[in-house]
């Protein structure tokens, strides 16, 4: 077996509501299926959803508070009045600046922009920027993806005489501030029909009603801030976000082209493109220092300037990067040194953390582990832990933080992100509780991540013409995940590693007279993980592959498993033993023959170990042995009828290992010598009284034509028949013998019995051994995989088994 590293889980829609909507959109039922599972049932919307216009942007006055905010900006540009445009410093804010900047100078404004300072001044408008704005002559603050709980702020900008028009995306609070004009489609009362635009969109918004046109010009900041927020990607986020990356494949924008260049972005920009490699560049100038080469970057009309603010995010980015992968390693060897305590939440705490980017370790400790995690960074000076906490599904992040408040001052966040302040000595009180809500309210499966899938496909299903429909859902991100499918019972029909350091797995997969080429990222040593005759459970998303003006169907493969018993040929290959010693001694049951030095080494290395004889006796500890998921037959059964007593202890095995076939057999025949052979020999011997073996030996294989290994067995076997007697390597011929069965030597029988365990087990190949035990073992989670290889044994196949699994 090899078990998927995700639970997979697939929602049904209503097929009688997709089978109207295919008739109604002439579309695939497939397609129609991906539509429902996204909420859209209804032709009109599966139109607008496929195929999204400009023109079904909704009207920007609709927001509540824009005709005032329109009016007030309008008349700063008249009266040359300076204008502020008040920032955050994420990607969304460094978009919604830059893009707001560019607007306002279109118009001719007397403009320019702040953002605060992550590490000096935090998230947010604060009173000492709002002060430094009215020394330097502004009468006009607008903010964009911030302000929305300002209302302390905007007290204190009435009272400096600036008025202050906030635009945010953010939930609300129960008390608005008293701004001039606030604008957020969250906001109570507010009847714009599209509540989930980010930061960038609500600028957006603005922008559109100023210019009394779509800004299609900009469009690209405003697909880069709404992609890399993490907002659905659905409604007008997705006409903003397709629009926008079509702008943004143009690199018209100086900035922005600067910026895909030093990305490495020469094809297509795509969603993902913006997710993990735009945005988190844009992202590292504000998590590290000051967010203003983002935004310089992102206005500029300068080559030169636009190359080198370009090449500086990109060094922050790697500098990010390092942090995170330092900081992250420090993060892991904490958990690793008590297990225990982070079984159920990871809390970690340590000074010097880096504030900046907590969250992102929070995220790859919840990758790793798949727990709720917290990641804090100690001020001794102040006594006190600030940092990020990332969550898992069934686990609601800010209610347990609610659970807590006796010992969180401040915390703030959603169901799967948070931040949060606390004294350094609540640390530990605070760990157990949440520790302890985790235990009441989670259970052994929510600890398994899942994945969504869309469907169970065919490969004969897998055409171009189908792949390119589904593309017209693109682009994905929240709201709208990428496709991905599930594809079962599918042969390996060859492996190969790609890459550098071979970090990737590129695999051709067969069902039936089907082929389809699969390729797993960062999935270096799962080639270790898979044999020849297992039958594949992929997950995987469906792409068009073109390489040389050629376009063929590719799978990018998320997630295998194998469903049933995985069979490794290492026959004649014991130096593969060395790879189990180093794993846990509970993961292996080792397989021996009693008495053996295998045995004894093994058992004195404290490593679970039975032998052949102790299983086909019944006299084992059965529980254990069942028990054990990985079994390694380090040398072959005595007999195969040992052989078939044992092997309903594997029934529930997962894998089974073989390594045998060299050093156990090296006193034994291959191949048991015929009657016609004894008979020759036996005629050889005949009508002399004595013969001499240190003498005759030699003449004997000479005129017989036997070799000297089989000769010496005859000879014994005649021995233990009473057909002659041996005496200081004398043979003795007995004139006249009792007539008997050469069964009746024990000695013969037990080559005989070798000789089936060397047909059955050491010089088949790998397929009939496969199906011999296949058939043989009861597997409860076999299927009918023992059929496939009798079928493939019938028609000659031949997998392409080596020394190792693939």
């Amino acid at each position: 077996m090899l078990h998927a590293k995700t639970r997979w889980h697939k929602v049904e829609p209503d097929e009688a509501v997709v089978a109207k909507l295919a008739a109604e959109c002439g579309i695939d039922p497939l397609i129609a299926r991906l539509l429902v599972r996204r909420g859209i049932d209804d032709s009109e919307a599966a139109n607008k959803f496929l195929k999204p216009k400009l023109e079904d942007l909704h009207d920007p006055y609709l927001l509540d508070g824009m005709k005032a905010a329109v009016e007030r900006i309008k008349q700063a540009i008249a009266d040359k009045e300076k204008i502020l445009i008040y920032g955050d410093y994420d990607a969304d804010g460094v978009s919604s600046t830059s893009l707001l900047l560019h607007v306002m100078r279109t118009l001719q404004a007397d403009v320019d922009y702040y953002i605060p300072n992550r590490f000096r001044e935090g998230y947010g408008i604060n009173k000492e920027a709002l002060a430094l704005a009215k020394e330097r002559g502004f009468g006009l603050v607008v903010s964009v993806d911030t302000g929305i709980s300002a209302v302390m702020e905007a007290e204190v900008a009435k009272q400096l005489g600036l008025d202050l028009i906030i635009t945010d995306h953010h939930e609300p609070p129960e008390q608005l501030p008293d701004a001039y004009a606030v604008i957020n489609p969250k906001k109570p009362g507010c009847p714009y029909p599209f509540k989930m635009l980010a930061g960038v969109g609500v600028a957006f918004k603005l922008a559109t009603a100023l210019m009394g046109r779509i800004p299609e010009e900009w469009l690209e900041l405003v697909a880069l801030g709404t992609i890399a927020d993490l907002v659905p990607l659905t409604d007008e986020n997705r006409i903003l976000a397709a629009f926008g990356l079509e702008r943004m494949n143009r690199r018209e924008l100086t900035g922005m082209r600067a910026l895909l260049e030093v990305a490495g972005i020469q094809r297509e920009v795509t969603a993902g493109h913006v997710g993990f490699a735009l945005g988190p560049r844009i992202n590292a100038s504000g998590r590290l220092d000051s967010a203003d080469s983002a935004v310089r970057l992102l206005i500029t009309d300068n080559e030169e300037e636009a190359r080198m603010l370009a090449e500086e995010l990109d060094e922050v980015n790697r500098e990010r990067q390092e942090l995170v992968e330092e900081m992250t390693q420090e993060a892991i060897a904490e958990v690793e040194q008590d297990k225990e305590r982070h079984q159920h939440v990871i809390v970690v705490a340590k000074k010097g953390w880096n504030v900046g980017v907590v969250g992102i370790v929070a995220s790859r400790l919840v990758e790793k582990y798949y727990r709720p995690a917290i990641v804090l960074s100690i001020d001794e000076e102040k006594g006190t832990a600030k940092g990020s906490a990332r969550s898992i599904s069934a686990f609601h992040l800010y209610r347990a933080l609610a659970e807590c408040q006796q010992w969180l001052p401040h915390f703030g966040g959603h169901a799967m992100a948070a931040g949060m302040t606390l004294p350094v000595e609540n640390i530990v009180p605070f760990h157990q509780h949440l520790s302890q809500l985790a235990k009441q309210w989670l259970t052994d499966e929510d600890y398994v991540p899942q994945t969504t899938l869309e469907d169970e496909l065919r490969l004969e299903r897998v055409q171009l013409h189908l792949i390119e429909q589904i593309e017209a859902l693109a682009p994905y991100g929240m709201g709208n995940p990428t496709p991905l499918f599930a594809f079962d019972n599918l042969k390996l029909l060859r492996l190969q590693l790609m890459g550098r350091d071979n970090e990737h797995v590129k695999m051709i997969l067969q069902d039936g007279e089907h082929l389809l080429e699969g390729i797993a990222f960062r999935a270096g040593g799962m080639e270790k993980e898979i044999s020849p005759c297992a039958r594949l459970r992929v997950l995987g998303e469906l792409q068009v592959n073109e390489w040389n003006g050629k376009r063929s169907p590719q799978l990018i493969i998320k997630d295998v498993a194998i469903p049933h018993l995985q069979i490794f040929d290492w026959r004649s290959n014991r130096k593969q033993l060395d790879r189990f010693l180093d794993m846990d001694a509970e993961e292996c049951l080792f397989v021996c023959g009693a008495g053996s030095e295998d045995e004894e080494l093994l058992r004195g290395a404290k490593y679970h170990v039975v032998s052949w004889e102790a299983l086909g006796q019944g006299n084992c500890d059965g529980e254990l042995v069942k028990r054990a998921k990985r079994v390694v037959w380090v040398q072959a059964p005595p007999t195969m009828s040992v052989c078939k007593k044992s092997l309903p202890y594997f029934a529930d095995a997962e894998r089974l290992y073989l390594l045998f076939g060299d050093k156990e057999f090296d006193d034994m025949l291959v191949k048991t010598p015929t009657r016609e052979e004894f008979k020759k020999l036996y005629g050889a011997l005949v009508g002399k009284e004595k013969i001499s073996l240190s003498k005759h030996f030699s003449s004997l294989a000479r005129v017989t034509g036997l070799q000297k290994r089989a000769l010496s067995f005859m000879i014994q076997v005649f021995a233990e028949c009473g057909f002659i007697s041996l005496n200081q390597g004398e043979i003795k011929i007995h004139p006249n013998p009792n007539k008997k069965p050469l069964t009746e030597s024990v000695l013969y029988q037990k080559q005989i019995e070798r000789e089936e365990v060397f047909r059955t087990l050491v010089y088949s190949t790998y397929l009939e051994l496969c199906q011999f035990l296949v058939s043989t073992i009861a597997f409860t989670h076999i299927g009918g995989l023992a059929n496939e290889l009798q079928r493939e044994n019938q028609s000659d196949s031949r997998l392409s088994a080596t020394g190792d699994s693939v």
